[in-house]
């Protein structure tokens, strides 16, 4: 009898197992990121002299494609602007200090120009743009980054300012700019420039240093006063440690 009754209450709890409604909550991905044009992502600053930076120019500028489509780099190009004092407010000028791009960038991807006397182990680029002249005369060319260099991102126009081997293109985004003031650096002194751009509230020494762009930016800018920021928070830059060069994220997408 208590077999049978066993028997039954298995059978009970069978049943019920078998008919109870299990839910399965479907969980959606994460889309991806996407920014509306190609954007500087990473930028490395240094004093060549610098003891520091073991004698090469470890500048470079990183590019990132987060459109979610291929993008044909020929439609872009960088332009390079040094700045002689801190007070001086001058329009955008490349002369011949300005570099087309090439090649297609898949989504996703970052697209690295380094200085030709950059490290090659460290820095894997996709191409070099400057002199590997070491002379004084030369110093200045591209691709030189030493705090007082300011960086533009320019695409082909039919209405832009700027024309380059006889296209005409507009500026997309910078990376420091003629139209802002510099402030003497506190750091270390260099013979040829003492001039940096203060960024995310670093006051003391920018010409060291790596930048990263925030992955929360998702368009370019063309406004340096505001993309720069005055403290950490409203920047959209990350700054590593002084001469705490951080290739890390180097070709990667930004973060």
């Amino acid at each position: 009898m208590k077999r049978g009754v066993i028997l039954i209450l298995i059978a009970m709890v069978f049943m019920v197992a078998c008919t109870s409604k299990i839910d399965f909550e479907v969980v959606p991905p994460t889309p991806p990121v996407v920014t509306t044009e190609l954007m500087l992502s990473e930028i490395s600053t240094a004093i060549n002299t610098d003891p520091r930076a073991n004698g090469t120019r470890t500048h470079y500028v990183e590019l990132f494609n987060g459109t979610g489509r291929a993008i044909d780099l020929s439609n872009y190009a960088l332009g390079y602007m040094a700045v002689a004092d801190s007070l001086s407010l001058t329009p955008w000028s490349f002369g011949t200090n300005f570099f087309i791009l090439s090649s297609s960038l898949p989504k996703d991807s970052c697209y690295l120009v380094a200085s030709p006397q950059a490290d090659r182990m460290m820095i894997i680029r996709d191409t070099s743009w400057g002199t590997t002249s070491t002379l004084s005369a030369q110093a200045s060319s591209p691709l030189q980054l030493s705090g007082n260099s300011a960086i533009a991102l320019l695409k082909r126009a039919s209405s832009g300012a700027f024309t380059l081997n006889g296209n005409t293109y507009a500026i997309i985004d910078v990376f420091g700019s003629p139209l802002v003031r510099r402030v003497g650096s506190r750091g270390a002194t260099s013979a040829r420039n003492n001039l940096m751009w203060a960024t995310a509230g670093e006051e003391l020494d920018t010409r060291n240093r790596t930048f990263f762009r925030k992955g929360t930016v998702l368009s370019p800018s063309t406004d340096w006063e505001i993309s720069r920021g005055s403290t950490a928070e409203n920047s959209q830059w990350i700054i590593s440690g002084d001469r705490s060069w951080d290739y890390s994220n180097l070709k990667k997408p930004t973060r």
